[in-house]
């Protein structure tokens, strides 16, 4: 065990492991959150040049890019699923130049089984493998023990 602290290998992996978990956590977008009446009015301004939209169940959801923004900067906002929304968006796009729109399909919800699966068979395996090391090292020891 002693051997294994002595290691370095064991510490670039605990490194590894914490870049890994700091660099998912850390976003660096910086996000403004408009509200339904300013996102129709930027648009109808044409200040708007990037637009993503996702259908989600009564509502879109909105994050796009306004004229001035760097790339790491978005906005967010959120319009009824609606016809009116949808002319309002229709007539401001085909007025303006917007450089950049994309349209996500709406999502579809996964079984809870297949969640269960795919959030716990890693730790199974990484258990699995963790077990098979250890009963190794068992029988290393007992091999190369005093005869």
């Amino acid at each position: 065990m002693k051997r294994i602290f002595r290691s370095k290998i064991f510490y670039l992996i605990i490194f590894l492991v914490t870049l890994g978990i700091v660099l998912v956590f850390n976003n660096d977008e910086e996000l403004t959150e408009l509200t339904e009446d300013e996102f129709f009015m930027t648009l109808e301004d044409g200040k708007v040049t990037f637009l993503e939209l996702e259908s989600q169940k009564s509502v879109y959801e909105i994050r796009g890019r306004l004229v001035g923004y760097e790339k790491d900067q978005y906005f967010i906002a959120s319009v009824p699923n609606s016809e009116i929304s949808l002319d309002r968006m229709n007539n401001a796009v085909g007025e303006h130049d917007i450089g950049k729109i994309e349209f996500k399909p709406e999502d579809t919800e996964t079984s809870g089984w297949v969640t269960l699966l795919t959030t716990t068979i890693p730790f199974i395996i990484i258990f699995i493998l963790f077990v098979v090391v250890l009963l190794i090292t068992v029988v290393i020891k007992r091999l190369n023990g005093p005869r």
